[in-house]
């Protein structure tokens, strides 16, 4: 007896070995919710799985949601997803030139810092030395 298939033709052969108990259970299955083959009942099993092609959704705040669906509604992104990659790259674009302006005055902080320190200590080395003469 042919088994309609839901999903079009099947492209891929897949040979599966199971244990006997294995076995036993996904005949109790089948049998169970009336599968007419084995290859349905598996068939079967991967869709109650869940589609595997559609990504999960992000939970999105909705003031946030909304402020992407202007960007779309302006023409600045094609959808939610472009307008969403749009924000990101120009997030990340922000935060690396406040990182590299920060770590520009970090580092001049520190060779300030280091030049004083020295400055110092070369101070302090030669006021010993002229007090000790």
């Amino acid at each position: 007896m042919r088994v309609p298939r839901s999903s079009g033709p099947a492209t891929k052969f897949v040979g599966l070995r199971l244990t006997a108990e294995e076995l036993e259970r996904l005949d109790a299955w089948r049998t169970e919710h009336g599968s007419p083959s084995r290859s349905h009942a598996v068939r079967a099993l991967i869709g109650a799985s869940g589609p595997a092609s559609e990504p999960r959704a992000l939970d999105l705040p909705v003031t946030l949601r909304s402020k992407l669906e202007t960007l779309v509604d302006d023409g600045y992104a094609r959808d939610l997803d472009g307008a969403l990659t749009l924000v990101l790259t120009m997030g990340l674009d922000s935060l690396h030139r406040l990182h590299v302006e920060q770590w520009r005055e970090l580092r001049n902080a520190a060779r300030e810092h280091s030049d004083r320190s020295r400055d110092r200590k070369r101070a302090d080395r030669e006021g010993r030395g002229l007090l000790e003469r």
